[in-house]
């Protein structure tokens, strides 16, 4: 009895990849320059900290007593109109309304009050008078607020006559509280605005 020869390959080798008719294969590309910094560097453009910068810029001046003066009238005259809105003739708010308010005021009138003990202003805490009502509530937080204002005022102006200066740390600390506390006065005075102009709106539907 005869066996046929053997017709199995005599070895297996690993497939190549198939490139197309008239092509070269293509050279396996060097990331090394890459990970260095070399050609082809990543596009460049504005990153997050330059975007917030350019939103933010510093102040262009150092603050100064005149600058904390003029920045107390300021303040006093938008709680000036946040009490002319809450005078409103038949303001109502919601509960959720009246919450929000109130935690913004008095965190205006605190700010306020922070600020002028850094400058030497010394009164004493503030009291509502029981039986309040919610905006008259409201108001004392504005009154007392517009006192401490007058009162920072009038130490600055003490100061100035005695030729005495804040130092730069508490200085700076007081601008940052008037900015905090201008914040939320302004708050404040755009959700009244809202509430006044939804009243307007009612009044004139019913008209």
């Amino acid at each position: 009895m005869t066996f046929s020869p053997d017709s199995s390959p005599s070895s297996i080798t690993p497939s190549k990849a198939v490139e197309p008719a008239g092509t070269s294969p293509q050279p396996v590309k060097d990331f090394k320059p890459f990970m260095e910094g070399g050609s082809n560097p990543a596009p460049q453009g504005p990153t997050p900290m330059s975007i917030a910068q350019s939103q933010n810029p510093p102040p262009a001046t150092a603050p100064s007593m005149d600058t904390i003066a003029q920045q107390s009238k300021t303040m006093q005259d938008s709680l000036g109109k946040v009490g002319d809105q809450l005078q409103t003739p038949d303001l109502k708010l919601k509960r959720s309304q009246a919450h929000l308010l109130k935690n913004k005021l008095s965190d205006a009138q605190s700010y306020i009050r922070q600020a002028g003990q850094k400058v030497g202003v010394e009164s004493e805490p503030m009291t509502i008078p029981k039986g309040s009502s919610p905006i008259g509530r409201f108001m004392a937080y504005v009154n007392d607020g517009q006192d401490q204002l007058v009162q920072v005022q009038s130490q600055l102006k003490n100061m100035a006559s005695k030729g005495q200066q804040i130092n730069a740390a508490d200085m700076l600390a007081v601008t940052v509280k008037m900015n905090l506390a201008q914040q939320e006065i302004e708050y404040s005075s755009t959700l009244l605005g809202k509430v006044i102009d939804s009243i307007k709106q009612i009044m004139n539907v019913q008209l």
